[in-house]
């Protein structure tokens, strides 16, 4: 058997190239790139997965929204009562009413309409802090939410 090989080796039957191939340095180091690459995936893919958590479009954009619309009305309003879970606006001879119902916050008109501003809520409180109203919610996924706004001077106490 081994005599065969040697003839083999001999008759040039074999193809000897004097290329080079990889050397074991150059082996494990591209194992060990492929190996960092491996490892930073899994950290790449979780930083995308909780952004993509904590920025939920919907939610913000309502929110976004009804706080425009909130903070419109309490700044144009003439006069305003607080309560903790509803707030009575007076506005050009009308009464406006925000105020949870169920799990929303609703507004009504002169007692009147029943229009969803803001959905999904556990819970909503409207306080007065240091002239300031503070809006806080929390939403039936868990999120929480807080908002302040300026409390404006009365009309009828403006002093000249």
């Amino acid at each position: 058997m081994i005599g065969l090989l040697v003839s083999i080796m001999r008759s040039g039957n074999i193809a000897c190239n004097n290329e080079r191939g990889f050397t074991l340095i150059e082996a494990i180091l591209s194992m060990l790139m492929l190996s960092i690459i491996m490892m930073i995936l899994p950290l790449i893919f979780h930083t995308f997965s909780a952004l993509d958590r904590s920025i939920n479009v919907e939610d913000d954009f309502e929110w976004n929204l009804f706080l425009i619309q909130f903070r419109k009305e309490v700044e144009d309003a003439d006069k305003l009562w607080i309560y903790s879970n509803r707030i009575f606006i007076d506005k050009n001879n009308r009464s406006i009413y925000y105020e949870q119902y169920g799990q929303s916050i609703r507004r009504r008109v002169n007692n009147a309409g029943h229009e969803i501003v803001l959905q999904q809520l556990r819970k909503a409180t409207f306080v007065e802090q240091e002239e300031r109203l503070v809006l806080t919610v929390e939403f039936v996924n868990g999120t929480s939410e807080e908002a302040r706004f300026s409390i404006p001077l009365m009309k009828e106490e403006v002093r000249y």
